[in-house]
């Protein structure tokens, strides 16, 4: 596969001209500036939005909701993509980064049936303690890509020192409903955050 590698700096602050015109790719999904997802594209109009994506701009990943309007919430995650391969069964298969939180407007669908929309930037995280580590937790998650092959295999970079970067990555695997989730997106959760994920793991409300 080809391997393109960025620092979490420069994929949660590039600067680009809002508002964007995207592509949104629906999915159950849940990925925050930072993390990286594996998905598989054979639907033939996928297929023209990572076609498109190449230009620089890429796509937006917006959690499916069945009773919004075009069956997405009104904000998701512009993700660029970062290696892509052909598995066995001839599928194309590409590995996207999140940039970006975005907020979505004038939804439409293409005449390909493919969603677009205007995506402006949203502030994420925005407080003091965001770089600050999160021992506790960093520790456990080390552990836990140690011992996963598969997310050894996505993260070629990773940032066990950065609190924001541990916190983000376990509120996307933990077995949480993407609602429930969500609460975490505003600039002002993170701390909230860090004392769920504490509570949640450890059974405690001990920061460290």
């Amino acid at each position: 596969m080809i391997n393109t590698k960025a620092s979490i700096n420069s994929s949660q602050s590039e600067k680009t001209e809002y508002p964007l015109s995207l592509a949104v790719f629906p999915l159950p999904l849940f990925i925050l500036p930072g993390g990286i997802q594996r998905l598989r594209i054979f639907e033939p109009r996928y297929l023209a939005m990572v076609s498109q994506a190449t230009n620089g701009d890429g796509f937006v990943m917006a959690r499916y909701d069945k009773n919004a309007m075009h069956n997405v919430a009104g904000w998701g995650t512009r993700v660029q993509i970062i290696d892509f391969d052909m598995d066995d069964d001839g599928v194309l298969v590409i590995d996207v980064r999140g940039q970006h939180l975005v907020r979505l407007e004038g939804l439409y669908s293409r005449h390909d049936g493919l969603l677009m929309a205007k995506a402006d930037y949203l502030p994420h995280w925005t407080c003091l303690e965001a770089g600050v580590a999160a021992t506790d937790l960093a520790t456990l998650l080390k552990s836990i890509f140690d011992d996963n092959d598969k997310l050894a295999q996505l993260y070629q970079q990773v940032y066990f020192d950065s609190g924001e970067w541990v916190c983000a990555r376990f509120l996307e695997l933990l077995p949480l409903s993407l609602n429930d989730k969500e609460k975490f997106i505003e600039p002002s959760s993170y701390i909230q955050l860090k004392q769920f994920l504490h509570t949640f793991i450890f059974g405690n409300e001990k920061l460290n």
